[in-house]
């Protein structure tokens, strides 16, 4: 079961055990209302090693099942998961389960079965029905839509039967099947919003359900731009498909990975318009450290939460490129060429409109891409230090590595 010493300890549990091929919403909120109603010390999550009542059906190796499980759990603090299931051999039956934590926790311990309402009616089939409701507890999630009338009556007869003890869980009200997630992983539907993103995350790196991880071909290319369009204004999406003309352009002049550059600078901006709550919010929750200068002008953040964005909901795994979408606003001390490509198409793309040194740039673009950076970033510094901005140290440092600082931005 891995480290089990809470257990030794623990006066109560609340047992979800199931297949989760994947986990989805719909778990993690019939655990949530669980520890509300019941109160449990926990809530115990056992992925099925081989579900009896599945024998013949195709399922996700056990290892992926868990750490989706693991990943979507992990934050909640009375959440927890066990292997006693998957590290057992042959049929998983909630029997054996039972009996081993019993044989863990201590004697008066109260142990809560969570069923749903299929497996509440299929109840007598299970194995040692008359052993295992002496053992545990039940709670009962019902179906949307229920007949009040027939569970109650359900209770009635398995409580006469065989002493059951049933509860029936309040307040559920999703309907998510896992399944119906399996399914929209096959024809390329969203799953966003059916689960948690740890587990989506997990299973298209994986290639779980038919989905394979984007490779960074042109038909994922297509996908991300096309994504772009329909998220930001039709402003913002111009300048992205000009800063993907110049940077390819830049990088076929130099001898740099046009490959990387046309995806460094199709996503340089995915989180530019993002609202200034947002932004500090999503720094918070992606752990993006920030400096007082980036909190007093947040804006500054929008590359560095372009990158996770990048990773996050596009699937680009590529350190360089992520490190270009980074620092495209700013440069940084160790600038590299994909780097000083993005940050300069982001200065001089063909829909840019007319701004001093715009011309100049241009000018010195192909000829010089040191030379044309530098009259950008000192510019830049220029204007801000004229509006009474803080110089933030990346834009100092790049300066200083592109080598060149010089009297360019006599601003004008």
């Amino acid at each position: 079961m891995g480290s089990s010493d809470y257990l030794e300890r623990c006066t109560s549990i609340a047992v979800l055990g199931g297949t989760f091929d994947p986990i989805h919403n719909g778990h993690l909120a019939i655990a949530e209302n669980v520890l509300h109603q019941f109160k449990p010390q926990r809530v115990l999550f056992i992925p099925a090693g081989s579900p009896p009542h599945k024998p013949d059906k195709p399922i996700t190796a056990a290892k992926h099942r868990y750490q989706m499980v693991l990943r979507s759990i992990s934050q909640t603090p009375g959440f927890d998961i066990s292997r006693i299931e998957i590290n057992r051999s042959g049929p998983s039956y909630t029997i054996d389960t039972i009996t081993a934590l019993k044989d863990i926790m201590p004697k008066d311990a109260t142990i809560y079965l969570v069923i749903g309402q299929d497996a509440l009616e299929d109840l007598e089939s299970w194995k040692h029905i008359n052993h295992l409701t002496k053992l545990c507890q039940f709670i009962a999630v019902p179906r949307p839509g229920y007949d009040p009338e027939y569970f109650n009556a359900r209770f009635d007869y398995l409580q006469k039967k065989y002493g059951a003890k049933i509860h029936k869980l309040d307040n559920y009200k999703l309907d998510i099947s896992s399944t119906h997630i399996r399914r929209c992983f096959n024809h390329g539907s969203p799953v966003g919003a059916l689960m948690p993103w740890e587990a989506e995350d997990y299973a298209r790196k994986h290639g779980l359900y038919n989905t394979v991880l984007p490779d960074l071909s042109e038909a994922h290319f297509n996908w991300a731009k096309s994504c772009l369009e329909n998220r930001l204004t039709p402003k913002r999406f111009k300048h992205t498909l000009g800063v993907v003309i110049e940077a390819e352009k830049l990088a076929k002049h130099y001898g740099a990975d046009t490959h990387k550059a046309r995806w460094a600078a199709l996503l340089h901006d995915c989180a530019k318009e993002y609202g200034a709550d947002k932004k500090r919010i999503l720094c918070e929750q992606w752990n993006i450290a920030i400096d007082p200068i980036v909190e007093a002008h947040i804006d500054l953040a929008h590359g560095l939460l372009g990158a996770e964005c990048a990773r996050r909901h596009f699937y680009v795994t590529d350190e360089e490129i992520l490190q270009a979408i980074r620092f495209h606003i700013s440069g940084h001390k160790e600038i590299n060429l994909l780097d000083k490509i993005i940050n300069l198409a982001d200065f001089i793309e063909p829909y840019r409109e007319d701004y001093y040194p715009l011309k100049e740039m241009r000018a010195l673009a192909y000829a010089d891409i040191n030379k044309a950076l530098a009259l950008g970033l000192t510019a830049m510094r220029d204007m801000d230090i004229a509006r009474g901005k803080t110089i933030h140290y990346w834009s100092q440092d790049a300066i200083k590595a592109l080598g060149l600082e010089s009297g360019y931005a006599a601003f004008h």
